[in-house]
This record gives C-alpha cells, structure tokens and sequence, in this order.
C-alpha cells in the first residue's frame, strides 16, 4: 500500500509540473470553462431572459461536463505523452504500473474539477450573484460525472495500447464533449430526442448524472437505479477493455513502440 500511494504522488508530481510548464493544460482550467459559462449567459441575456431562473443551471452544468472532461482525458494523456516523448518504455519497466499511471491521472483530473468549481463558483456570485444550494446534491452529481469521466478515460488507455495513439488522444478530447452534449446538460432528453434515442442516451451515467443537477432546479425527475446501474456497468465494461487491450498491446508489440 506504500508503494502503491508513493507510486500516486509520483505520477500527481509528474502531472503538476506538466501543467505549470503547459499553458494548454492552464487553459483548460482558467479559460474554457469560463468561456463556456460567457457563452451560454450571454445568450440568455441576449435574449432577455431572466438569468437568475438559468444561472444556477448553467455553472452547476458547466463544472459537470468540466468534470466528465478532465477525467477521460487525464486517465488517457499521460500514457500517451510519454509515448510521444520515447520514454513510455522506460515509465512502464518502472515500479509504476499502468494501472497506477491512469489513476494518478485520473485524480489530476479530479483536482482540475475541483479549481473549476471555485472559479465558476466565483464567477457566478461576482457577476450573478448566484449563490449555490443544495450543495450536498450536486457533489453527488459531480462524483457520478466524475466516475463516468474515468471509465470513458480507461476505455480509451486501452484502446492506445494497440491502436494509434494520435487518433485516441483525439477521442479524449472529442468523446466526452460529445458524449456530455447529448446527455442533457440543460434540457431533458425525453423533451428533444426521439424515443429510441432518448432511450439509449438513459443508458449513459452521465444523462442521470445532469438529471440530479436539473433535479436541483426542479426540471427533472432522477432515475436513481439506473444511475447506479449505468455507472456500475460502465466501470465494469472500462477496466475490462483497459484489460483485454492492454493484454494484446503486450503480446503485439505495440504497447511501447515508440518514434
């Protein structure tokens, strides 16, 4: 157990010096989020509706979908970082495992949440004035948000075992902001779906997970069994597919090919 948390830290380390010398991941952080909160207030003013009955729901939504982000790509770049840097043989000879390397990206991640919850948090009150409640429920939220973050991460490290790395270093960016959009962040997907899309977007943990934050502002009805459901299948399907692809990665060859 020692080994294993000293293995952690090492990784966190590694991933703080990275974003301080990365004006792309600080970006990630202090930029896009905010943007993203401007965004979406801006058209609502624009349009002249009142942004106190909104304002709440789209900082709330917004740290959500930050949060869906940072974990499925922290859980995956590392990985293939080190790759494009010709040291990734050298990282996995190494006492760390890759297990150990994806969780330690995974809580960067939650640690990139956690400063974007206070920055839209302030953002929100200085221009908004809008105060958060029911705070307890939304990091019941933001834990499942987090948790459907990490299995779309792991899926996706497995997957760069053998297939090329530039393209699934793409899908971290692109899957959970696609996957985030049609999972009703600020609309219900039974209101704009058709049935058997709406359908299949309730097998998403990430659809429960925005409907407990609409919950919050009495827009949603929250189906708490398939929350658990959801996201219990879906870290289920993530470690095994993290498993299976890594196994053939090392039987392949191409876990480590670098250049």
């Amino acid at each position: 157990m020692i080994d294993f948390i000293s293995h952690i830290r090492a990784v966190l380390y590694r991933n703080m010096i990275w974003a301080r010398r990365s004006p792309f991941r600080l970006a990630d952080v202090l930029i896009w989020p905010i943007l993203t909160l401007f965004t979406l207030s801006f058209f609502l003013s624009a349009f002249g509706s009142d942004m106190q009955d909104f304002i709440g729901l789209i900082v709330l939504a917004v740290i959500g979908w930050r949060a869906v982000f940072f974990l499925t790509f922290e859980t995956t770049a590392m990985f293939i970082e080190e790759n494009w840097d010709k040291s990734l043989p050298n990282l996995l000879v190494s006492p760390i495992s890759a297990f150990e390397i994806a969780l330690g990206g995974a809580i960067s991640g939650m640690y990139k949440t956690i400063a974007v919850i206070f920055i839209c948090f302030g953002v929100g009150y200085l221009l908004y004035g809008f105060i958060p409640e029911n705070i307890e429920t939304f990091l019941f939220a933001l834990l499942f948000m987090m948790l459907a973050g990490l299995s779309i991460g792991f899926t996706l490290f497995g997957l760069a075992c053998v297939y090329d790395k530039r393209n699934v270093f793409t899908l971290s960016f692109l899957l959970p902001e696609v996957i985030c959009v049609f999972s009703g962040p600020y609309y219900n997907v039974e209101d704009v779906f058709p049935p058997a899309l709406a359908w299949f977007m309730n097998l998403f943990p990430t659809t429960h997970g925005f409907n407990i934050i609409k919950s919050i502002f009495g827009i949603a009805q929250v189906d708490y069994t398939m929350l658990f459901l959801t996201t219990g299948s879906w870290l289920i399907l993530a470690f095994g597919i993290n498993r299976i692809f890594y196994n053939i990665g090392r039987k392949r060859g191409t876990l480590t090919k670098v250049g």
